[in-house]
Order: C-alpha cells, then structure tokens, then sequence
C-alpha cells in the first residue's frame, strides 16, 4: 500500500513540476509585430503564333500585337502593401527572322507609364531560340506599375527572309508575374 501511495505521489509531484515548469505568460500584444511577407506569381499572357500569323492575305505584316486587362493594382490592398513586383518574359522563336518584343503599360486613360523592349534573336536552322528577359519595378517603377490598367505586347518582325505560306516555324511568348508584399499591422 505504501508502494502504491509512494508511486501515485511521484507521479503527481512530477506532473506538477511539468505543469508548472513548461508555462509561461503569453504575451499577446506580440500578434501587433506580425509581418506576412508572401510572394504571389501569376501568369500573365501567353502567344503562341505560327508563321502564317505574319501574313494578311498572303503579304507580311511585320508587327502583331495583343493585350490583357489587368485591375489587380486598383484594389486597396494590393496598392497599399506591394513592395516590388517583377515581369519575367521568355520568348521561344523557331522561324528565321528576328524579333524585337515591346510591353507597353497603359493607364485607364491608355497614358503610357511604363515601356521596354527586348530582341529575340533569329533562327536559322528552326530550333528553338529561348530568350529571357525581367523587368524590376520598385520606387518610382512601382508607382507607374501601380497605375496600369492594360498592358500591350507587340511582336515585331525585324528585316530578313521574306515570310510565306510555306515558312515553318513559331514565336511562343510566355510572361508571369510576381507580387512582393509587405503586410504588417
């Protein structure tokens, strides 16, 4: 019986030195020093144009383009707590001629606030020819970025081989986005 007292006084000494050794106060005015930090990524348009894309009743046009509406800098949130923002583009070209690549970013009123191009270099032999380019935008780029509402690509063919009906190859473009925020209380 003493055995059996003894063992149930052992274990409750030592749940109570368990109990009373692993608290501490909670400090809960520490939930005000939170700071999130999430990057988001998103695409943002894909062009995958033949050769036959260049030609308007068999004669080549030498500049397409097309366009994506974006809102996401118009909402409170995202003007309030992003910080950077990068533009990854990468173009895959496979027809023998070269292309400069240009971004235009638009405001609502279609006032340009931001602009850079890019080439992409010729393929010979109708491989893929990859070409990357980022753009940066923090400060004053940030700002501009915040008041786009569209953004154009334009493709535009550089001199070279006469483009056909029969000219194999395609330009595949591929762009994302990628959002740094800061969001603290």
């Amino acid at each position: 019986m003493i055995k059996q007292l003894l063992k149930y006084l052992v274990l409750i000494h030592g749940l109570l030195i368990i109990n009373v050794g692993c608290t501490k106060d909670v400090d809960f005015g520490q939930v005000n020093d939170i700071v999130l930090t999430p990057v988001v990524e998103s695409s943002l348009i894909y062009i995958n144009e033949p050769t036959s894309r260049f030609l308007v009743e068999g004669v080549e046009v030498s500049v397409i383009q097309d366009f994506v509406n974006i809102n996401i800098f118009q909402e409170t949130f995202t003007s309030s707590y992003l910080i950077k923002a990068v533009l990854f583009i990468e173009t895959n070209n496979t027809i023998n001629r070269a292309f400069i690549v240009q971004v235009d970013f638009l405001d609502d009123l279609e006032q340009l606030q931001h602009t850079f191009s890019f080439s992409s270099a010729a393929s010979p032999t109708n491989s893929p020819i990859v070409t990357e380019h980022e753009e940066v935008f923090e400060n004053a780029s940030l700002e501009r970025l915040k008041n786009t509402t569209k953004l154009v690509f334009t493709l535009k063919v550089l001199p070279g081989e006469p483009i056909n009906n029969s000219t194999p190859g395609r330009i595949i473009l591929k762009s994302k986005g990628s959002f740094y925020l800061n969001i603290e209380n």
